[in-house]
């Protein structure tokens, strides 16, 4: 892959990551300490509304990378792209997830911290492999969390 696809496609990388980024914008209703579950209909918009939220912040990790951004750079927004997911992901384990939906859920929230490990484990080669978070995206259309999917922050 020559420089300039290589950049591109961390640019397109940290824009699916921002589909996925889950930015911490749950309520204290939303948490596991108060309450019941909630339903699937508040689950799905609130998980929406933390995706939708974390699109940004991650859109804005990649808008930096241009063509002639250094490797280092590019490595550097990939980590901190796969990091702010990771750390975010907990704040969709702490809503107050239907037991109808727990173990969907849960595999969704695990095939993101799949992905996120091969992005801080591979840096930039994971730039020239499938889409690391192919089997989220089809986890999360599962489940109605559009603005989870993978370039729903585009």
């Amino acid at each position: 892959m020559t420089r300039t696809h290589s950049r591109a496609a961390a640019a397109v990388l940290c824009t699916a990551l921002a589909a996925t980024g889950l930015a911490g914008c749950g309520s204290s209703a939303g948490s596991r300490t108060s309450g019941g579950p909630l339903t699937v209909a508040e689950f799905t918009s609130q998980a929406n509304a933390i995706c939708k939220a974390g699109n940004a912040d991650i859109k804005q990790i990649g808008s930096g990378i241009t063509t002639s951004s250094s490797p280092t750079v590019v490595v550097q927004a990939l980590h901190h792209a796969a990091n702010r997911a990771n750390k975010e992901v907990s704040d969709i384990r702490n809503l107050r997830t239907p037991s109808s939906i727990a173990p969907a859920v849960s595999a969704l929230l695990d095939a993101i911290n799949t992905a996120t490990a091969k992005i801080l484990k591979g840096g930039i080669e994971v730039l020239s492999g499938a889409n690391p978070f192919a089997d989220a995206d089809a986890k999360a259309k599962a489940l109605g969390l559009t603005s989870c999917e993978s370039g729903s922050g585009t």
